[in-house]
């Protein structure tokens, strides 16, 4: 239970999208970055986005079973920031399975948190390897019904 309640802690309606429309990664990167509350201005949403993308590169973030959770660190966060998307048509990823991506939880944390990080990360790996789960979450028709599936759940 600890779990989804660290995720619903993170997680705003706001930060959303259902549908998610992206044809590729980096669109879908994007779209969940801009539905993130940043403090700031632009520069962060961009230096963030290139965190993100430079994490990529090291190494896809799709982990199979239809789901990718990019994520990096930046130094101008004061506390960790989640965002969600369910894709209108699943994209590849280069996922660990090789099959294509049709639920993305974008993360970001503190620079200074790397506690979170592991935390956030550990906790939506056990979200996603409920192929229950999965199937409730992908079938979500608005970010509304998403945001209920995930606060229904218990880890």
């Amino acid at each position: 239970m600890i779990g989804i309640m660290l995720l619903m802690d993170i997680l705003r309606p706001e930060s959303i999208i259902v549908p998610l429309q992206a044809a590729d990664r980096e669109t879908a990167i994007s779209l969940l970055i801009g539905a993130l509350e940043l403090p700031g201005t632009l520069d962060d949403r961009n230096l963030l986005r290139e965190a993100v993308l430079a994490r990529e590169k090291a190494g896809s973030t799709g982990i199979g079973r239809g789901v990718a959770i990019p994520h990096a660190r930046t130094p101008r966060l004061g506390k960790p920031l989640l965002a969600a998307g369910r894709l209108a048509k699943p994209i590849e990823f280069a996922a660990a399975d090789a099959k294509p991506v049709s639920l993305i939880f974008l993360l970001a944390v503190p620079e200074a948190d790397p506690r979170s990080h592991l935390q956030v990360l550990a906790a939506l790996s056990r979200l996603t390897a409920d192929a229950k789960i999965l199937k409730s979450l992908n079938r979500a028709a608005s970010a509304r019904e998403f945001l209920s599936l995930l606060a229904a759940v218990s880890l």
